[in-house]
């Protein structure tokens, strides 16, 4: 459910950039996540994207998609730190489960950088195979092997625990981040439902009446416009950290 003209351009340039970098090494470009959900925001929400390539990524490639990210911010601003894209093998789709494998990756607070795919991807692929659209290349469903929601749920029930958000600077831009993937991982461990942060936040806010007020601030705080410096946010450090360690006893 693609609308907004501003994501249809990202995703047109993110797949020229792909087929031009990548050639015949690229299998499929897929988008998920609030792009196609329905629950896009303009100018806050992401855009979270895959592409599955034949082999690992090489040096050259690696080489040519760190310009290509460059290059779309360079040509629209307005998308820095907004474009989340994992460059991964067929192989280490169809077998993450079972060990590592070399991969890459660019997501909002880290440039595009190498790193290594483990069985935690769950939390990627299981959207990706669920409700993935081919920008270009088969059905993602092809691709990502069955994985059921048992396994998906208890995936993020793990990473909910394991999850020790630090921020030194306390922004409260990043104080959202926490505070609303927590949200939706809550909602996730006792629905199973993937559903957008805005829809989480209305859903914790229900859920963690103690919490609500510190959640409705964190949907403002995330609406921020990113050109304005960061607000500090020392004052409710404290709040957030006791509120994700509510979550962390409720999903334990």
């Amino acid at each position: 459910m693609r609308t907004d003209p501003e994501v249809e351009r990202v995703l047109s340039r993110l797949l020229a950039g792909h087929r031009g970098v990548l050639g015949p090494a690229l299998v499929g470009s897929y988008v998920f996540g609030s792009v196609v959900s329905g629950d896009y925001e303009s100018g806050i929400s992401d855009v979270d994207t895959v592409a599955v390539l034949r082999a690992s990524p090489t040096n050259r490639q690696l080489a040519g998609l760190r310009v290509l990210h460059r290059e779309i911010v360079e040509e629209m601003p307005g998308w820095d730190d907004r474009v989340e894209c994992a460059y991964v093998s067929v192989e280490a789709l169809e077998g993450y489960r079972s060990g590592s494998y070399p991969a890459a990756r660019i997501s909002p607070g880290e440039r595009f950088h190498a790193i290594e795919l483990d069985p935690s991807w769950v939390l990627d692929w299981y959207p990706l195979r669920a409700v993935g659209e081919a920008l270009w290349g088969p059905p993602p469903a092809t691709l990502v092997p069955p994985i059921t929601e048992a396994e998906y749920v208890d995936a993020v029930r793990r990473h909910l625990l394991g999850w020790r958000w630090t921020d030194e600077g306390a922004s409260r831009r990043s104080q959202a981040y926490a505070i609303l993937t927590m949200c939706r991982g809550l909602r996730t461990v006792r629905t199973g439902e993937l559903v957008s942060k805005r829809e989480a936040a209305r859903w914790g806010c229900e859920v963690l009446p103690e919490h609500a007020e510190l959640i409705g601030a964190a949907l403002a705080w995330r609406a921020e416009p990113r050109t304005e410096p960061k607000k500090e946010g020392a004052s409710t450090i404290d709040a957030t950290l006791r509120f994700l360690a509510d979550v962390r006893r409720l999903v334990g």
